[in-house]
């Protein structure tokens, strides 16, 4: 097993720790997903500071390590600035990113998954998203990932099925209704 390797990932979300530092989670179209940290980010001359913001495309470089993975490098291949134009876009944003933490889990993805989790962050940011579009995707993702087809349950909206099915409440907002 290699100690460093190179990767494309979405950036789900990111905590401070330490002074300068910042714990990231990715999403890894090769690894799934991957919980590292990016020494020194927080930092004013920090290179890396403003392309792991929840959100981004990039290419990161990260070692393993005992612990945690170190991120040293990271390219930005596309930038989410299109879906933080509004509200809803926010909104939508953290929904799709918190729905795609709480459904993949640690150095696993299939070919599958991986493409339509993807398809869906290149939805959301494109310039003409189709809600309607992006539901669909959330459920065939769903789907893929082994769980029953939102429609064949009692729930109204993706949201509260990932919270049933990871049995924690969602903190984004709603507008994944099913309809």
């Amino acid at each position: 097993m290699n100690h460093s390797f190179k990767t494309e990932a979405l950036i789900l979300k990111r905590a401070n720790t330490g002074e300068t530092d910042r714990i990231v989670t990715l999403l890894s179209k090769d690894h799934g997903k991957i919980v590292c940290v990016a020494k020194g980010v927080r930092k004013l001359k920090s290179s890396n500071r403003a392309i792991l913001e929840p959100g981004n495309l990039a290419q990161v470089f990260l070692i393993r390590t005992k612990s945690m993975p170190i991120l040293t490098q990271s390219k930005l291949l596309a930038e989410a600035s299109t879906a933080r134009q509004s509200l809803a876009g926010i909104s939508q944003l953290s929904q799709i990113l918190e729905i795609f933490d709480r459904l993949f889990v640690e150095d696993f993805i299939d070919e599958e998954t991986s493409l339509l989790a993807f398809a869906i962050h290149e939805e959301l940011l494109g310039e003409t998203k189709r809600n309607d579009k992006i539901k669909a995707l959330l459920q065939e993702l769903i789907r893929a990932l082994g769980y029953q087809d939102l429609k064949q349950t009692a729930h109204l909206n993706i949201l509260d099925y990932v919270a049933e099915i990871t049995e924690k409440k969602m903190k984004s907002f709603e507008f994944l209704k099913v309809g």
